[in-house]
């Protein structure tokens, strides 16, 4: 009824439904795409995108892919690392040189699997896109280290948590000494724990 239609609501009358949300997307985008238009033709904008149109190729909305990649997360890590020189710090630096190998290896990923770039993204943030501009600049994942998971007796593993409302990750640096290790913790906490809880 927001749209404009007032008819009956089934599938005999879903094209009638369809163009009339479509009627009314498009005359509320192009009231805004005409302002935005004029405000372009005030410094005389326009003309120049329009002969410079490899140019302004990089500003069109549909070239500039929405979903992450490997980049995009590992350029808004803020790992909160141990002094540097010791032991934790070492083994931290281990730990991020490790995720971001897995990162590249995902993106290059040609097989089906499950885990890919963007599904890291959904399990560490809640969402597999990237920001907003305006909201770009102030994201941050936050990096912590376990290194006090030895404490708990007859245990053989621990997983990686999450915290998609602090967009917090923290790995337990124990289980993850190397690569083949990380991968395989990672992989498994990101297929197992992409829900809301600790099942």
């Amino acid at each position: 009824m927001d749209c404009g239609y007032t008819g009956k609501i089934d599938m005999e009358h879903k094209e009638n439904i369809l163009r009339a949300i479509g009627l009314h997307v498009m005359t509320k985008r192009m009231h805004m795409l005409q302002q935005l238009r004029e405000g372009l033709d005030i410094y005389g904008f326009s003309q120049v995108m329009q002969a410079k149109k490899s140019a302004a190729v990089c500003l069109s909305p549909e070239t500039t892919s929405r979903y992450v990649d490997s980049h995009y997360i590992t350029s808004h890590l803020a790992p909160e690392m141990s002094e540097r020189g010791c032991n934790k710090y070492h083994k931290e630096t281990q730990i991020l040189e490790h995720f971001q190998d897995l990162l590249h290896e995902l993106e290059d990923a040609t097989s089906e699997d499950i885990t890919t770039v963007p599904s890291v993204m959904q399990w560490i943030t809640g969402h597999a896109h990237r920001h907003l501009l305006s909201d770009c600049q102030n994201f941050k994942i936050t990096v912590k280290f376990d290194h006090d998971c030895h404490k708990m007796p007859n245990h053989t593993i621990c997983y990686p948590t999450v915290s998609a409302c602090t967009d917090t990750i923290k790995f337990p640096v124990a289980h993850m000494s190397d690569y083949g290790s990380f991968k395989n913790v990672m992989t498994t906490a990101i297929k197992y724990g992409a829900g809301f809880d600790r099942a």
